[in-house]
């Protein structure tokens, strides 16, 4: 019986009948696609409506990402790598917590200008401390002049021209040039202030002639020029020299961080 059944079939039928069940599937697959599409037109016009109107702040929505923006700024700060940020009246510094940097003006935070002499205004005076134990003082002085070279630092890339040249300057005035020799001697390098600087222990040293494959230092051991700072008399004369002391008392980690202050620094 089923054997005559299905010869009773029509074939054609069978192919009419399958077609129709895969266009049925196609158009519910294209209606389902559309409706999509219209809520989604939909969404926007109504949020376009809704924002035209009024009910949509997209200002107030844009200034609350901007906060969120500064808030994660803001989280960045100094203070959360345990730094802080000195502005003063001559430079600015990066400081790490617990460290504090002062500045003196106007003839006042050193002992090497007298009292009774000119008037002067600009930076005389810095004390850098750590705790409030004094770490590094900058005093300005005014009214000493050096003669020759008795004492020249000697690094192991130190221009041997430079040192004949200082050592002539010294034999004129019948005197004799001493050697300090740092060639095997550990120091810490770094640049204050544009200029390339070498800290032996307590002492440091700058390169007084840049821009070659040498290091020149200066003779005199405890003084300094800062051209970017200075100070100046009544009379328009600038001086721009400075004595440091660094406390021999400080610990190997509190000359570290000094090195990275010194290194911070930059002129207002």
């Amino acid at each position: 019986m089923e054997v005559q059944e299905n010869l009773r079939r029509n074939p054609q039928e069978d192919y009419l009948r399958k077609n129709s069940q895969n266009n049925s599937k196609g158009k519910d697959l294209g209606i389902a696609v559309l409706n999509i599409l219209l809520a989604i037109v939909t969404v926007i016009l109504l949020g376009y409506i809704a924002y035209k109107n009024g009910y949509i702040d997209l200002d107030n929505i844009l200034n609350i990402q901007r906060e969120e923006e500064g808030t994660e700024e803001e989280s960045s700060n100094p203070t959360d790598f345990g730094l802080t940020t000195f502005e003063g009246d001559y430079f600015t510094a990066v400081l790490p917590l617990e460290w504090t940097i002062t500045e003196y003006k106007d003839g006042e935070g050193t002992t090497m200008i007298s009292s009774e002499g000119p008037t002067y205004t600009g930076l005389t005076g810095i004390v850098i401390a750590n705790n409030e134990e004094e770490i590094m003082k900058i005093e300005g002085v005014s009214g000493i002049g050096f003669i020759g070279c008795p004492e020249l630092p000697k690094f192991e890339d130190t221009d041997p021209d430079y040192e004949e040249k200082q050592e002539d300057l010294v034999n004129e005035i019948g005197g004799e040039i001493q050697y300090l020799d740092f060639t095997e001697t550990p120091y810490s390098e770094f640049t204050w202030l544009d200029k390339t600087v070498r800290r032996v222990q307590t002492a440091i040293y700058y390169d007084t002639i840049e821009g070659d494959n040498y290091f020149q230092p200066q003779c005199e051991v405890s003084f300094l020029r800062i051209e970017d700072l200075g100070f100046e008399d009544e009379g328009g004369n600038r001086g721009d020299t400075y004595m440091y002391t660094i406390s021999e008392e400080a610990t190997e980690e509190q000359l570290e961080n000094l090195d990275k202050v010194l290194t911070s620094m930059s002129v207002i």
